[in-house]
């Protein structure tokens, strides 16, 4: 609780805790996409070229920055 003369912080108020998601990776003409079992596909902005990783599952940490775009904070093997 802040003091009464002061309000308090909103710094974690609207953070979003990132998704951790798992799926085959794929290169396309226009960045990388990640399909999920359940069909879902992700656009993944911010995904680097890693051609080991390419048609493999992998996970991948991320924010949700539309219902079909995921800006990555890590991709690796699953």
């Amino acid at each position: 609780m802040g003091r009464p003369d002061r309000p308090a912080s909103r710094a974690v108020i609207g953070t979003v805790a990132p998704l951790r998601l798992r799926g085959r990776l794929r290169r396309t003409e226009r960045g990388f996409l990640l399909d999920m079992e359940d069909g879902h596909v992700w656009r993944l902005n911010g995904a680097q070229d890693f051609p080991p990783l390419v048609d493999a599952v992998v996970v991948v940490e991320g924010r949700k920055a539309s219902p079909s775009l995921l800006d990555v904070l890590w991709l690796g093997p699953a």
